[in-house]
């Protein structure tokens, strides 16, 4: 939680950051999606998974930096005055660079999604994605595309300007990636077309889920680099999750619970497709809880605590926030 108003700036700095990236990743999605063709599912489905998991590692990447700049910037602006993190600590020699050794990056001299809007731009005539975008209608496609990591770490570094984010091994995840693809792309259509939709309503349907889907696992570069950071640094206590602004019961009741998340393996980030959740670190237990987190304790406290519990909690939950959600969007068009 922040204590300075630097600090607050940061977090919703980094949030809307990382909504851009995922933005700029789902306009190449988009142009991505042609290559899928619903008529011949089992032709043109490998090479769709190929270079949409080709996109995913990419952006991934994107979110990851963007990730570690701001908990180095974060960290400066609560405790200024804190040695680097580990630095308490007696350590053997240490390795010659990365984020493990408690060495702030270096500064990047360009904003890192920009190199991403420029190119979902160029695909997309200069549009920003947006809820009216029509998806593409299918084309005969035989392409093929190949993943390597390592060129598409080449791609987005310049000389002089590497983040060094933690080192993660993302192969597990790179599996998931490829199942969810699947999953929710060709099974998904094929699914829904054997329980009577049409071809189109199992496309659009398809494309709503492999959207979310893919959408989730670009932000798990940013969420796991943050959390792998902050199980390093001997200052922090805990972290909260930050919602955005009209976030699911799901991530509402997440953030109601405030700073009581330590780490990435004893809590976890729990995030569904099409989640925009981030995490904020706890420097200062004292400090205000970030977003709207506050306002879901209260909530949780007037309406769940001591009248529900398990299952019974969570649906009552929802119907309440369900609810609000409603009123707040009616109260937006009025």
């Amino acid at each position: 939680m922040a204590s300075t108003p630097e600090g607050r700036r940061l977090t919703e700095a980094h949030r809307i950051e990382q909504q851009q990236i995922r933005n700029e990743f789902l306009a190449e999605f988009i142009a991505l999606w042609s290559l899928l063709d619903s008529e011949e599912l089992d032709e043109t489905g490998p090479g769709w998974i190929r270079a949409v998991t080709r996109l995913i590692v990419s952006y991934r990447l994107i979110s990851a930096e963007a990730a570690t700049r701001y908990y180095w910037a974060y960290r400066a602006a609560e405790i200024p005055d804190a040695p680097p993190p580990g630095a308490s600590r007696p350590q053997t020699p240490p390795p010659p660079a990365g984020p493990r050794t408690g060495r702030p990056p270096r500064t990047r001299s360009d904003s890192v999604s920009s190199r991403a809007s420029s190119s979902a731009r160029r695909e997309l005539g200069g549009r920003r994605p947006n809820g009216d975008l029509v998806i593409p209608q299918p084309r005969n496609s035989r392409v093929r595309f190949d993943i390597d990591e390592d060129a598409v770490r080449r791609s987005l570094e310049r000389p002089g300007t590497r983040i060094e984010i933690p080192d993660i091994d993302w192969r597990p995840n790179d599996r998931a990636v490829q199942i969810s693809l699947n999953v929710t792309g060709p099974i998904g259509q094929k699914a829904k077309r054997a329980r009577g939709k049409t071809v189109r309503e199992a496309r659009d349907e398809s494309f709503v889920e492999s959207s979310g889907a893919a959408s989730r696992h670009v932000l798990t570069g940013g969420r796991r680099s943050l959390l792998t950071l902050l199980q390093e640094d001997d200052r922090v206590f805990r972290w909260v999750r930050v919602t955005d602004g009209d976030p699911c019961f799901f991530c509402a009741m997440l953030a109601s619970r405030g700073p009581v998340y330590l780490t990435e393996d004893s809590a976890g980030f729990k995030a569904h497709d099409h989640c925009a959740c981030t995490a904020e670190p706890v420097y200062h237990l004292d400090a205000p809880w970030p977003g709207r987190a506050q306002e879901f304790h209260k909530l949780w406290n007037e309406n769940i605590r001591n009248r529900y519990s398990g299952a019974e909690a969570r649906r009552q939950w929802r119907r309440l926030i369900d609810e609000l959600r409603r009123e707040n969007r009616r109260a937006s068009i009025a």
